[in-house]
């Protein structure tokens, strides 16, 4: 990491991940009336998060930046707090493999913003990251509601929580001079569907959301990370009817 400034980790907006036309659509819900700043070209990638097994890794070919109206880039300079705000990420690829950041997809972002009312500026800050991502979907937000989002999504199957897994990513900005996004979350839940593999990474500092997810799942069930056992999994539909 450079000699940059690192933003407050309170002050870091939400984040959500896509890789496809529906969940951008998603994450634009009650953005109306916002402020939007692309950062098409940035990249960043995230550390694996499960080594040995089946990998799990992450890489954004780019973002977008929701804030108030009256946000500028010298108040983001400055640290402005961006709690809540939401930072999108772009996905490299989809679940099937396909790259998904095309320019098609830049130009149905720019559409959809303009259709709801949002004014954007696209911004240079450029960072070229190489890899290839796990075929992996990615919830990511503050609320353990996005859990039950992701389970919907994945279908029946397995859950593990990996209580000690240490899972960031950093965002830096060569032209803006924005100071770095560093996203740090301990512990993460694993949904093993059948019709997709989902993670849910949790917030480094909530730890009532991260105690609660224990007593859901079971402390028996909980895979450590560190140890490296292997435990079966917890049935996704039992989580979700404990959480419903």
């Amino acid at each position: 990491m450079s000699d940059k400034k690192v933003y407050d980790s309170n002050k870091l907006p939400d984040f959500f991940s896509v890789r496809n036309y529906e969940q951008i659509d998603y994450s634009m819900e009650g953005m109306s009336g916002k402020k939007c700043y692309c950062f098409f070209d940035n990249g960043f990638a995230s550390n694996i998060i499960e080594p040995n097994k089946r990998d799990i890794r992450f890489l954004w070919d780019g973002f977008i930046l929701f804030t108030d109206k009256e946000t500028t880039l010298e108040d983001m300079k400055n640290g402005i707090n961006l709690y809540d705000s939401r930072l999108v990420a772009l996905q490299r690829t989809d679940i099937f493999g396909r790259k998904a950041n095309t320019e098609e997809v830049r130009e149905y972002i720019l559409r959809k913003l303009t259709e709801h009312e949002i004014t954007f500026e696209i911004l240079n800050d450029k960072n070229e990251v190489s890899g290839y991502p796990s075929k992996c979907d990615l919830w990511s937000t503050r609320d353990s509601s996005v859990l039950l989002d992701a389970i919907d999504c994945a279908g029946e199957g397995e859950a593990y929580y990996f209580q000690n897994a240490n899972f960031h990513y950093t965002i830096t900005f060569d032209k803006s001079n924005i100071p770095s996004l560093v996203y740090s979350h301990l512990g993460a839940v694993v949904l093993r569907g059948e019709n997709e593999t989902a993670i849910a990474r949790l917030i480094k500092n909530d730890e009532n959301l991260q105690g609660y997810l224990e007593r859901v799942i079971g402390t028996e069930k909980i895979h450590s990370y560190l140890e490296g056992r292997n435990l079966s999994g917890t049935a996704i539909g039992t989580i979700k009817n404990k959480m419903m």
